[in-house]
């Protein structure tokens, strides 16, 4: 199984394929935390689910998400032409905004969505070269950034959660090292939001140093 991480989440790839829809796909769902990314890119055909119908064309996509009951019916004069991608959430409870807004999609169909990346990543799945598997990871993770731009609700920001934490945090202990003066290690902590043991890995990480010997330098 191929894996990737897309904003705090692990996926697995449990099917990816495509190609000409020669049978229509019975009325099904998937599991908890399953969904099914579905890009058209040729033909025709009718997508069913609970609710509504939609026909189908070129240049459509949908997501179907756990418990969607969802079948598809091709054309049998100009056959559905698609790729699927069906993923797995293994690890959703450390799902940032971002992906938490995918998550939250048990449903999705949109008009005209480039189909580049999806052909991509079936043309590399199919010819299997050397180090595919980092090439779909990599591939997976553009797509779903396509996705989660063209599915967010309008003026959507999330600048905040996509920056790293500890880079946030690295620049609060640059501008405490400078400006505040009789800095304790229990201050700095309550300033980052992590335990005075967590502070002294960052310490670490970022100056090799511990708190005592970064203040005894400092003064």
């Amino acid at each position: 199984m191929i894996e990737f991480k897309w904003n705090n989440v692990i996926f697995e790839i449990t099917d990816l394929g495509g190609g000409e829809l020669s049978e229509n796909i019975s009325m099904h769902s998937h599991a908890k935390n399953s969904y099914e990314l579905h890009f058209i890119t040729g033909g025709k055909g009718k997508l069913v689910t609970d609710n509504k119908e939609y026909h189908l064309k070129s240049g459509d996509f949908f997501i179907t998400g756990p418990c969607v009951n969802h079948s598809q019916i091709t054309d049998p004069l100009d056959k559905t032409q698609d790729v699927f991608v069906t993923i797995q959430a293994k690890d959703a409870k450390k799902a940032n905004k971002i992906a938490a807004l995918f998550l939250e999609t048990s449903f999705c169909f949109c008009r005209n969505f480039g189909m580049s990346t999806a052909k991509e990543l079936l043309k590399e799945y199919r010819e299997k070269k050397l180090d595919y598997q980092s090439a779909i990871s990599a591939l997976c993770k553009k797509l779903m950034t396509e996705i989660i731009r063209i599915t967010a609700p309008p003026n959507s920001s999330f600048e905040e959660e996509v920056q790293d934490l500890n880079e946030k945090r690295f620049v609060i202990i640059e501008q405490s090292f400078l400006y505040d003066k009789g800095l304790t290690l229990s201050q700095l902590s309550e300033k980052i939001g992590v335990c005075e043991r967590q502070t002294q890995r960052l310490l670490k990480k970022y100056y090799g140093k511990t708190f005592r010997e970064i203040m005894r330098e400092k003064n």
